[in-house]
């Protein structure tokens, strides 16, 4: 049996080292803003903004994050914060909500509006074609499987504005396939801000720790189970 050896085995592509050279200077940053700058203070400045405003607050934060979505700039930061800001239950609400309005807004303006000008700009998507033709068959069921997988939530959003797919099973399939990684990600910003607040026992401090582990556990085998399924479709 030929054994192929472990550095063609594990080449990277340059776009997948690009990647890890973006992820690496993404982490590089954040660490030198957390050390040379007040970003805990600032962060704490807006929670404090953000919760004078009571439960209004929550679908302010979730409009803001609907507007970042919508001109294609990250939101995981928006996602982790609102755990920070609003708890977990009022995070949660804000995110959904948010996601609900950015979804909505790409995929009208795109089916509607714009929907040459995008159609050109996702012939250089190399995905779009064999996304296309999987929606066409399944429907909501590879939107729903596509939204567990890492592919990018804005672009997206306009992209299936181009399918065939029906406008309310597009929504059910993003509410519900996004859930489960959102759910992580605000538990995550919450647990966080528990841990700021204070000094916790022992105890706690391991509960929080296998809370934290078991949801990370349980989003990435859904994760996995959802890319499965999808390449099975052949859009993964």
């Amino acid at each position: 049996m030929r054994i192929e050896p472990l550095s063609k085995k594990f080449k990277l592509s340059s776009a997948q080292l690009w990647k890890l050279l973006g992820l690496g200077l993404a982490l590089l940053v954040l660490f030198l803003a957390v050390r040379f700058l007040p970003v805990l203070d600032w962060v704490e400045t807006f929670r404090l903004w953000a919760k004078q405003f009571g439960l209004a607050g929550i679908f302010i934060y979730g409009a803001v994050f609907a507007v970042v979505s919508i001109v294609l700039l990250p939101v995981l930061p928006l996602t982790l914060l609102a755990g920070f800001t609003f708890g977990f239950t009022g995070g949660l609400t804000a995110i959904m909500f948010g996601i609900a309005l950015a979804s909505a807004f790409s995929f009208l303006f795109s089916r509607y509006v714009a929907r040459a000008t995008v159609a050109r700009q996702m012939e250089n998507y190399p995905r779009f074609h064999s996304m296309d033709r999987a929606i066409a068959k399944e429907g909501w069921k590879i939107v729903g499987l596509l939204r567990m997988c890492p592919v990018p939530f804005g672009i997206t959003n306009y992209l299936y504005g181009l399918t065939a797919i029906p406008f309310w099973h597009y929504m059910a399939a993003t509410l519900v396939g996004m859930l489960p990684g959102n759910i992580m990600f605000v538990y995550l910003g919450a647990v966080g801000k528990r841990t700021a607040d204070g000094p916790r026992g022992p105890l706690e401090y391991v509960a929080l720790g296998l809370a934290v582990v078991a949801l990370v556990a349980v989003t990435l085998l859904l994760r996995r189970m959802a890319q499965r399924a999808a390449a099975k479709a052949g859009v993964a």
